[in-house]
């Protein structure tokens, strides 16, 4: 078997068991638990997702986001992210469940939440309750209506797997906020990301 046909085989196997979670058991922390669990094992297979496959962005880039699997609804979407020192997103949500698992570098995760009622619109009071560093063998899970913001730390690459329940070219209604002027606006949805890598 090729090491193209192996990666392909091992990410089937694995979206199939995340399907039959979901399926199971809906969308629940325990349920995000049990997917994450599949997630680890597959970054296991660390050789698969090398940088021979999937390269780090050069020195004048950021990150490189590659699709590995989407099924044809759009539902059940896995990414590679390889992001440098210096990466961050501003915080914002999914409004569909995500897990993050690590293979390689660190990367802190801000975790927020609204203190406000919600009742002016564009208008968000976010305060930090948590901060996690997302390392090699280990996971992160998140609800549809968690708020959070990364932000690599380590000189290493980070070499990331991030698996949602919606693809992020489907997301509409995604929205980023602003912690300086607690102002909140729309988050484009991300493009559409070629389901397959080069080699």
């Amino acid at each position: 078997m090729s090491e193209v046909d192996e990666r392909e085989r091992a990410i089937a196997d694995s979206l199939a068991e995340i399907r039959a979670i979901e399926n199971a058991d809906g969308v629940t922390e325990a349920s995000l638990e049990a997917i994450k669990g599949v997630l680890l094992q597959l970054a296991k297979k660390r050789s698969l997702f090398d940088e021979r496959a999937f390269p780090p962005p050069d020195r004048d880039g950021i990150s490189n986001f590659y699709g590995l699997s989407v099924d044809d609804d759009d539902r059940y979407a896995l990414y590679l992210s390889v992001g440098r020192k210096g990466r961050e997103t501003p915080p914002h949500n999914h409004t569909t469940w995500a897990v993050i698992v690590g293979m390689s570098g660190e990367e802190e995760n801000r975790i927020y939440a609204r203190a406000d009622d919600g009742s002016v619109d564009g208008q968000a009071d976010l305060k930090k309750i948590d901060s996690r560093i997302l390392r090699a063998d280990d996971g992160l899970a998140y609800m549809p209506d968690a708020i959070h913001s990364i932000h690599v730390i380590s000189d290493e690459p980070t070499r990331h797997f991030h698996m949602y329940g919606t693809a992020l070219h489907a997301l509409h209604e995604r929205v980023q906020f602003d912690t300086g002027t607690g102002r909140y606006t729309h988050f484009p949805a991300i493009p559409s990301i070629p389901a397959k890598a080069d080699a």
